[in-house]
């Protein structure tokens, strides 16, 4: 069994086989192929890395269930929506959509002083949410506090115009600030003092944004195994985020490049991690 692993911030710590087993689970993964993936990587020996320990046991699901990779890899998929932040500004607007929320994505919003474009604006049972994404693509990245710094002071000036109107004066109003990673201790605490909510990938418990994909189940197009980076960052660039959307889009996937009996593969395979929600 490995003695450590070595996060990718650096961080050294015990080999764990219950996280691998718990991140499997998450998957959907059945029970005798975690039994088997926790005892072949249990086989090392010394320090391993978590993208050791990640590459070794994808691989291993890709060869018996494509659609299970896919559903482990999900945080890593999340990482291949860019390279620009606005294909998961509109993933992320799905979700809240799937949630009940009317969404208005990319809006000028006035605020006392000046304009701001908000990334995602979302409305439920006559309440106002600002959403401002913040994409890493790098999961070892965090966002820090001059981050929440600026979106705090950018929804004051908005909340400040807001209340002098009769219409919206009386709304609850909160913004939150979500990330595909996670954020620093030190904007952690700022946000708690600050009343900013932080949305990262399994923060805050209940309302994280890997428990909104697994509660839509939804899931990013960057998730399918059989699509190769290149033909994932043209078709997340031409509006194709979610799994779902594969065969009613498969214009995109054609012209990406995709076409004849793998056409037939990804689409199916999109379908199978869709049922699999």
């Amino acid at each position: 069994m490995p003695q450590s692993v070595i996060k990718s911030d650096g961080e050294e710590q015990k080999f764990s086989p219950f996280k691998l087993r718990r991140s499997l689970r998450r998957a959907g993964v059945d029970a005798q192929t975690i039994d088997d993936i926790v005892a072949d990587v249990s086989k090392g020996r010394g320090k391993v890395t978590t993208n050791d320990i990640h590459k070794k046991t994808y691989k291993k699901l890709v060869k018996c269930d494509r659609p299970m990779a896919a559903r482990y890899n999900l945080k890593r998929a999340l990482s291949e929506l860019g390279p620009s932040g606005y294909p998961f500004e509109q993933f992320f607007s799905r979700l809240l959509e799937a949630k009940g929320y009317d969404v208005v994505t990319n809006k000028i919003v006035r605020g006392m002083c000046v304009s701001h474009e908000v990334d995602v604006l979302g409305t439920k049972d006559k309440k106002h949410f600002v959403f401002e994404c913040k994409f890493h693509n790098r999961t070892r990245y965090k966002s820090d506090i001059q981050t929440v710094l600026y979106m705090k002071a950018r929804y004051d000036d908005i909340r400040a115009r807001w209340e002098q109107r009769e219409s919206t004066k009386d709304h609850i109003h909160k913004v939150w600030i979500v990330t595909n990673t996670q954020f620093t201790s030190e904007a952690r605490r700022y946000a708690r003092c600050a009343s900013v909510g932080l949305m990262a990938w399994r923060q805050p418990a209940g309302h994280s944004l890997a428990e909104m994909i697994e509660e839509t189940g939804l899931h990013p197009i960057t998730a399918l195994t059989s699509l190769t980076k290149k033909q994932k960052a043209y078709i997340v660039s031409h509006d194709l985020v979610l799994c779902r959307e594969a065969e009613s889009k498969r214009n995109v996937l054609i012209r990406a490049g995709v076409r004849g009996d793998k056409l037939k593969r990804v689409i199916r395979e999109a379908e199978e991690i869709c049922r699999c929600a």
